[in-house]
């Protein structure tokens, strides 16, 4: 749109660290609202230096130009046009402009908003699209990984014998990572059966019916996120009182592509690790720093990533293939079974959510007192027209502290708030229960003052019906 091209003249490079400027990562659904405006701004000082270029090409003002599908044309003299590709010619442009090149206006827009193909469909569909576990260097070796079998436990002895007579097969150790590497899959699946390796007991005891008492004791001491009035006095005046505590467990990403890398070692000393991850540049620092090396001399490249959701936020799997790429002197490819899946990417956390609040005569919300513990404050804020009310949150979605996890636990699909919304708007619906209403008419009812809200509310109930 801010560069007046076609959508197919467009091309995307996805995440490396060669090609990219520095970015955080893709989470927090962040793309479009943070990255849009700086792309926005970026496309429209590309066109005004590319219109200045073509003013003095052309040998008019720059004022009397417009741009159609990359061709600069002067409005007075249609016999004067220049296309985008003639005026750079496969060069470099770097040029200095004000930095406040004037936007598109958005009524004009002719893409954004509309339907488009997917450009990466029929790739995807025959199978042509490549992600971390489809690049195969020459000379790799697939890399199995000897897995404690709970968490948190430690390694007492391992004997790698067996697996070492096994034609073809190597076995790298580098401190607490050992693994056994064949060319194949399945000849390194089989080798690794044959390690014999000795843990020690587990540490936690917990199970799916203790985890929830064991938040409520470990979580550290809550802090107040929203009040206002006094939540004692609300519930004196109310003639319904609703007491429930609510639990949501552990959750996986359960991603169609597993955590996959692969790693190579140049001839130079660099490293290139192809990585299904959503963080490509915290990524490179991390390989760096296992590797005690300089961040320049490693290069993170993310082909098509097949789900995230957080899940991918944290890449394991790469550190393990760069180690024991630069051990084995290979290429390595780490791949996650299904198994490896679900035991070692971080969990959406448990959650226990304790609501407490009263309605009064006039079926309006009169106290609203609120503890979640385990999922954090995002989503935690009632909006409800509640005079008093407190919001106190114990732990966050990425905060494992005190023991109240037994494994690793982080960002799955909008964290903190899936928890937080299902518990508040349920409760709302038990209070609408005991007000004996309709629920939607009761949520009406108590929510005046938050116009933003109140017009999702009732586009949600004319599209449900």
């Amino acid at each position: 749109e801010e560069l007046g091209v076609s959508l197919a003249s467009v091309d995307v490079v996805l995440g490396d660290t060669d090609l990219c400027p520095f970015d955080m990562g893709t989470f927090g659904s962040m793309s479009v609202r943070n990255l849009g405006p700086v792309l926005r701004a970026a496309a429209a000082e590309a066109r005004a230096i590319l219109v200045q270029m073509a003013a003095e090409k052309l040998a008019v003002n720059a004022a009397d130009l417009e741009v159609k599908d990359g061709i600069v044309t002067s409005k007075s003299d249609r016999s004067k046009h220049v296309s985008y590709g003639e005026l750079t010619a496969g060069k470099r442009i770097e040029r200095r402009i004000d930095g406040n090149a004037a936007l598109a206006a958005v009524a004009n827009f002719t893409i954004v908003g509309r339907s488009a193909p997917r450009r990466d469909a029929i790739d995807k569909v025959t199978g042509r699209a490549k992600y971390a576990g489809d690049i195969v260097p020459t000379g790799a070796l697939h890399a199995r990984i000897v897995r404690a079998p709970a968490h948190g436990v430690q390694l007492t002895d391992v004997d790698t014998k067996a697996a070492e007579a096994v034609p073809g097969v190597r076995v790298i150790r580098d401190g607490e990572l050992i693994a056994v590497l064949h060319e194949h899959r399945d000849e390194a699946d089989k080798a690794l059966q044959l390690v014999k390796a000795t843990f020690g007991p587990a540490p936690s005891t917990l199970n799916n019916e203790t985890v929830f008492a064991n938040l409520e004791k470990t979580a550290p001491e809550g802090q107040t996120v929203a009040e206002g009035g006094n939540v004692a006095d609300g519930e004196k005046s109310a003639v319904q009182v609703v007491a429930q505590k609510y639990l949501k467990g552990y959750v996986a990403h359960a991603p169609m592509e597993t955590h996959s890398a692969v790693a190579a070692v140049g001839s130079d000393g660099r490293v290139t690790v192809w990585a299904s991850t959503q963080t490509p540049f915290p990524l490179q620092t991390q390989v760096a720093r296992a590797l005690k090396l300089p961040t320049e001399k490693v290069r993170v490249i993310t082909p098509y990533v097949g789900g995230g959701f957080g899940g991918k936020s944290a890449s394991q799997q790469a550190i393990e293939a760069a180690r024991l790429a630069v051990a084995a002197g290979k290429p390595v490819r780490v791949i996650w079974d299904r198994t490896e899946e679900f035991f070692f990417d971080t969990f959406d956390p448990a959650t226990v959510i304790n609501i407490r609040a009263g309605i009064d005569a006039g079926k309006k919300i009169v106290s609203w007192n609120y503890e979640v513990i385990g999922a954090g404050a995002r989503g935690a804020q009632q909006f409800y027209d509640v005079a008093n009310h407190k919001t106190v949150a114990r732990g966050g979605w990425n905060a494992n502290v005190n023991g109240m996890h037994p494994f690793g636990i982080g960002p799955w699909r909008a964290p903190g708030a899936n928890a937080n919304a299902f518990a508040r708007e349920v409760h709302i619906d038990m209070l609408a229960q005991k007000a004996g209403m309709d629920s939607v008419e009761f949520r009406r009812l108590n929510l005046t003052k938050n116009a933003r809200m109140l017009r999702v509310l009732n586009a949600a109930a004319e599209k449900f019906g």
